[in-house]
């Protein structure tokens, strides 16, 4: 039971994962975030602990443990606030959003600098068969369940030499899921960073990728922003040369599988991802072309 300080609880969306998220309030109107896990993945609590004081201790601003009970399947977490990166960016004034957004590249620069044999062996790297393993999602939910298509055999070679050559990129810690939502600018000037217990060793691209040209980004800096903040992020965390055209690979490959991911949670009665498929297939279809993908598939994203 959690204690009795709480006088309020309400509950919060949470991601897609098993967990379950709720906002408390004590008397004095102070707030934490409760996470609840399901009493067949209470080991996984212990470990998301584990992973949460390595972040903590590496540097990486991660919300503060106030109170545990494993057996119980739940954790007291300091509270980052009701709204996160996106929010606080469509808030601001559009001539401002790039200043405000550079802050992002900060928590980039710190797991750039940890050295990837330092990443205890929590969560499987992001290598080659991981990644053709996702892109099967993609094949799976958005071409095969949603779309009614059967992939064909050029798009699936195709696929296959997309995922071995992302395995040859610079690697680095990855937070794996790095977008405006897992993010919060906070009072202090940091920024505060959850959900980040998958963290693994991926392309060094991974996250910025991530970060600038999914969910609600695209909508808030411009294409001029886009690329000023780009480059901020290369020269910061020190980017090998090739990094433009390696970060063009990653962006297929990531957009790609988020489209399977949201087109799988769409089929789950999820309608919440119905806008955000149709925004990245659109923006995708140029990079894919960009990238030389077969027709097949540029043409499928369009449609």
């Amino acid at each position: 039971m959690l204690s009795g300080q709480w006088v309020r609880e309400e509950e919060l969306v949470g991601d897609a994962s098993c967990r379950r998220y709720a906002r408390l309030w004590d008397g004095q109107g102070r707030t934490a975030v409760v996470v609840r896990y399901p009493r067949s993945d209470r080991r996984r609590l212990a470990r998301d602990l584990e992973v949460r004081a390595w972040c903590g201790v590496r540097g990486l601003r991660v919300p503060a443990l106030l109170s545990r009970e494993i057996e119980g399947g739940w954790a007291v977490l300091e509270d980052f606030g009701k709204d996160d990166a996106e929010q606080t960016l469509a808030a601001s004034a559009p001539r401002s959003r790039l200043e405000l957004a550079l802050r992002a590249v900060t928590p980039l620069a710190v797991l750039a600098g940890i050295p990837p044999a330092d990443l205890p062996p929590w969560n499987a790297p992001l290598d080659r068969a991981r990644m053709r393993w996702e892109l099967a999602g993609f094949e799976l939910w958005f071409l095969r369940h949603r779309g009614g298509a059967e992939p064909p055999a050029i798009v699936r070679y195709w696929l296959d030499g997309l995922a071995e050559e992302i395995d040859a990129h610079p690697k680095r810690v990855c937070h794996r899921d790095f977008h405006l939502n897992n993010l919060f600018f906070l009072r202090s000037g940091e920024i505060g960073l959850i959900d980040f217990q998958d963290v693994l060793v991926g392309p060094e691209s991974y996250d910025a990728v991530s970060l600038l040209e999914e969910r609600g980004m695209p909508r808030l800096l411009r294409g001029q922003d886009r690329a000023g903040w780009r480059e901020s992020w290369a020269n910061t965390t020190s980017a090998l040369p090739g990094w433009r055209e390696r970060w063009r690979m990653v962006r297929v490959q990531r957009g790609l599988k988020v489209l399977g991911t949201f087109a799988r949670l769409a089929a789950g009665g999820d309608s919440s991802y119905e806008s955000w498929l149709t925004e990245l297939a659109r923006e995708l279809a140029p990079a894919l072309e960009a990238a030389a993908a077969p027709a097949e598939l540029v043409h499928f994203l369009l449609d």
